[in-house]
């Protein structure tokens, strides 16, 4: 570990174990004499981060909302600040597991999803097996998340009650199903939540809703 605060920084050090690649009537031999190739060592240093307080794992709620006699089928998403770009960005309501609060991570999803979108409830669907450890979040990152679709959730009746000061500051839309491919084409939106769009519209267009 280098440093610690929100984001925790590591130092990971991997040696690498390759087979030399010999040249040469001297390699021919040594193959045709049935032994080992030769082996060669190169060690990295790589920077790695994540967030060990939520045991490097999140949630993703997808908040979906079924076609009605007035409405197309729609999506609830966020747009928050986005401390990295320094910029506004849209995505679906995220948060990390916190084990003094979510029994699991399925609790963690209904929990951003009430906080964020101030919504609860509905039918939920995980979009990975049960037994995945979760998708990788970027390849510098120990932190996976596990997203996971919510048909028609309702609109919680605390309202902002549950926000912290942070979460105040989200704006909540709902937007048709091609709006929402618009913001994950046009690079308005961050990549987990696009990734869960992907899984989310895949089983929405399998039970045909949309």
């Amino acid at each position: 570990m280098v440093y610690r605060r929100y984001m925790t920084l590591y130092d990971r050090v991997v040696t690498f174990d390759q087979d030399a690649k010999g040249t040469g009537h001297g390699a021919e031999d040594a193959a045709a004499n049935g032994q080992p190739p030769k082996r060669s060592q190169h060690t990295l240093v790589y920077d790695v981060v994540g967030h060990p307080q939520c045991e490097f794992i999140f949630s993703i709620a997808f908040p979906f909302h079924k076609a009605t006699a007035t409405t197309p089928p729609q999506v609830t998403v966020i747009r928050e600040y986005a401390q990295g770009p320094n910029c506004l960005q849209y995505c679906l309501p995220t948060g990390g597991f916190d084990p003094r609060k979510h029994g699991n991570l399925l609790d963690c999803a209904r929990a951003e999803m009430r906080e964020e979108a101030m919504l609860m409830g509905g039918e939920v669907v995980p979009l990975l097996p049960d037994d995945h450890p979760g998708q990788s979040e970027v390849k510098w990152s120990r932190n996976s998340f596990k997203p996971f679709l919510f048909i028609d959730p309702q609109p919680d009746p605390s309202g902002h009650a549950a926000r912290d000061a942070e979460e105040h500051t989200i704006e909540v839309s709902r937007i048709s199903i091609s709006e929402l491919r618009s913001l994950m084409l046009g690079g308005q939106m961050m990549l987990p939540s696009i990734f869960t769009c992907y899984l989310a519209l895949e089983a929405l267009d399998a039970r045909r809703l949309i």
